[in-house]
């Protein structure tokens, strides 16, 4: 299945000011000064704890908006914005204006990590601009772009229109920012097409066949598949395409998935296997019909002696057209020899030679008749390794050719004869699809958990407050929180979560065992870890079977296989595990969702498949400590920013034990709580 990709938000490090110079003439530096302005405030870039984010400047809400993640933002997530710049590669200066807006805070609770969207103002001037900068199609880029209305404390509104999305229709892509300056871009060209005939002659008897090859150059990124057009004409102008040749025939083509794009003459466009790079800076990757070197057949049988013309139109994913290329060919009187045949389209058998006899050779021969294809099947397959963690598929399938030959009585007959074909198809390993499951906070006070065996368990919290995460009256926080924040969710500690992956691979692969370790990191660094289990749910398993069908554009590959696994951990009440004359170091938590001052906890996921192969998910920032733990009122209040090293002499009680105790890894036993004096 093809899936194009779509740039919803540039993440961002650090950002700098503009004071950057290229003297190559094929660098351009699009800068906001000579752009327009929205109303209100701008901020600007300071360097914080967290890298150069937005400071100051006028609070914005996003009012209304096409563009997917700004359209479920309420009026309790605030943005700023602030003036930003795009160098692009391989185009030229858009002058308009570039601004960066950053999410700055949710229900009042400041956001911490890094987050931007960049935006340029809607207008048709500033957007066509942009499209000419980055050799972009205007028609196709503006019909798919996202509109987003911003509104500040004022009421004033203005109206922007994604940058990042007009870069990726566009073709062109965002570079790794390494030296954390302003954004670079790499524009890419408009493909290009090269059509010949094959063979030393270009002329033929009406009857034969014509075999060209068209070859397609493309540069644009996400593309894995691009679009071409074949059209016969004769000598007069005189499309006679429908006589000569289908469209159906190209080799390579792909499963059509609804795009339309359109030659000049208003014919649909064939999708092909074959699309852009990957590598910066860009470069063309030529591809023969989607990789495929068989060439393309012209039958002249229908047409009429004269001289005719092919032309090849390419365009990209992004409906830039190639100049088209054209071949010619010359059709002259046909003789009474039946032609050779391919591709299992038998022509209607020539009358038998003079004399009554049937295939040549005498009348001995039989009558010349085209047998019945061969069944179509899959010949051979094979599972290996691709080298990088991943299976590689690869097949052959039945490829059945209809020839002419001569036996040994000298009679002509046709034959079907198998020119088998191989294609190969990789699986790499992925883990996806992050899901918090279950979530509790207090010691023995369990909800609804989501495992295995409860896989309806409800989300909601059983806690006392509105969410389980902050004292009463305080601004909520999320509690299952969403894949795509830092956190995912808050938790108390001593309180615990399950959350489970799903695992996508080679269905000849699958995973043998995986487990989760866990980091628990204080605002010191102190850092305590665990590994557990990650348990698989083999119930969850999705495998259509190893084994491939046979397919005559060699899309017979099975798909790939998932499964999905979980586990669950507790958060322990310690960072550091202690000694037994000393209390340890207290896991740091706060009510605010200040990231400074409290405990947050990553995990590293690892799935290992029956053969060995491994892959790794990491998520640096799944959990973060926040609310009241059960154990709040028999240590006195850690301050956000302390450290949590506390002599047992120096220690004090809000409540006292009946004969407390403390372990050998310096925690205190269960005991019974009496008031304090």
């Amino acid at each position: 299945m093809r899936v194009k990709p779509t740039l919803r938000m540039v993440v961002v490090g650090t950002l700098a000011c503009f004071a950057v110079v290229f003297s190559d003439a094929s660098y351009a530096f699009a800068y906001i000064s000579r752009g327009w302005s929205p109303p209100s405030t701008a901020g600007y870039f300071a360097n914080t704890q967290y890298g150069m984010m937005i400071q100051g400047g006028a609070d914005f809400q996003v009012v209304q908006s096409s563009e997917p993640d700004l359209a479920g933002m309420s009026n309790e997530d605030l943005f700023r914005y602030g003036a930003d710049g795009i160098t692009i590669v391989g185009g030229t200066d858009s002058l308009g204006g570039i601004w960066h807006f950053d999410r700055v805070s949710h229900n009042g609770i400041p956001i911490d990590s890094n987050n931007g969207y960049l935006e340029v103002n809607d207008d048709t001037s500033t957007i066509d601009q942009w499209i000419a900068a980055l050799n972009g199609d205007q028609s196709y880029v503006t019909s798919q772009l996202w509109h987003t209305t911003w509104g500040d404390r004022a009421g004033d509104q203005f109206n922007t229109v994604s940058i990042s999305q007009i870069v990726e229709e566009s073709g062109a892509e965002f570079a790794p920012n390494a030296d954390d300056y302003n954004y670079t871009v790499y524009a890419t060209q408009p493909p290009q097409a090269a059509v010949g005939v094959v063979g030393s002659t270009q002329t033929v008897q009406q009857g034969q066949n014509v075999e060209f090859y068209n070859h397609a150059y493309i540069e644009g990124y996400h593309s894995n598949y691009h679009f071409e057009y074949v059209e016969v004409t004769n000598s007069s102008g005189q499309n006679v395409t429908n006589q000569a040749f289908s469209e159906n025939s190209l080799q390579g083509r792909a499963p059509y998935n609804g795009e339309a794009i359109y030659a000049p003459n208003g014919a649909a466009m064939v999708e092909v296997n074959g699309g852009g790079p990957t590598s910066e800076p860009p470069s063309y990757v030529e591809t023969v019909d989607g990789g495929s070197s068989q060439p393309n057949i012209i039958n002249t049988s229908n047409l009429a002696p004269g001289n005719y013309t092919i032309t090849l139109y390419v365009k990209d994913w992004f409906n830039r057209s190639a100049n088209a290329d054209t071949a010619t060919f010359t059709v002259t009187p046909g003789s009474n020899n039946p032609p050779p045949l391919t591709g299992g389209n038998p022509p209607t058998p020539p009358p038998p030679p003079p004399g009554g006899g049937g295939g040549g050779g005498g009348t001995s021969c039989p009558l010349l008749t085209v047998p019945p294809e061969p069944a179509n099947q899959v010949l051979s397959y094979n599972w290996a390794p691709d080298g990088s963690g991943g299976e590689l598929l690869t097949w052959t399938d039945t490829n059945w050719v209809l020839e002419l030959v001569t036996d040994s009585d000298g009679c002509v007959m046709y034959e079907w004869v198998d020119q088998p074909k191989t294609y190969s198809h990789d699986y790499p390993l992925n883990v996806s699809n992050l899901q918090i499951t279950g979530l509790f906070y207090d010691p023995g006070r369990p909800g609804d958990l989501w495992s295995p065996s409860n896989p309806l368990a409800s989300q909601a919290n059983n806690d006392g407050y509105s969410d389980g995460s902050t004292v009463a009256g305080n601004p909520s926080l999320p509690t299952y929180g969403n894949s795509g924040g830092f956190p995912v969710i808050y938790t108390r500690v001593g309180g615990g979560f399950s959350f489970r992956l799903m695992w996508t691979g080679s269905p000849h692969d699958m995973p043998a065992s995986a487990d989760v370790t866990y980091n628990l990191v204080n605002p010191d660094g102190e850092t305590r870890s665990w590994t557990k289990a990650f348990e698989l749910l083999p119930q969850t398993i999705l495998n259509q079977g190893d084994v491939p069908v046979w397919d005559p554009f060699g899309n017979g590959y099975p798909p790939p296989a998932t499964e999905y696994g979980w586990a669950y951990t507790s958060i322990p009440k310690y960072a550091s595990p202690g000694t037994p004359s000393s209390y340890s170091e207290l896991t740091a938590w706060n009510l605010t969702g200040d990231s400074s001052g409290a405990a947050h906890i990553k995990a590293d996921v690892t799935f290992t498949t029956g053969t060995g192969s491994t892959v790794t998910w990491n998520y640096p920032d799944l959990a973060q400590m926040l609310g009241y733990p059960t154990w709040y009122y028999i240590h006195e209040i850690p301050e956000p920013n302390a450290q949590y090293e506390q002599t047992q002499p120096n220690y004090s009680r809000n409540f006292t034990y009946s004969f407390p105790q403390i372990q050998q890894n310096g925690q205190l036993l269960p005991a019974y709580i009496t008031p304090a004096p």
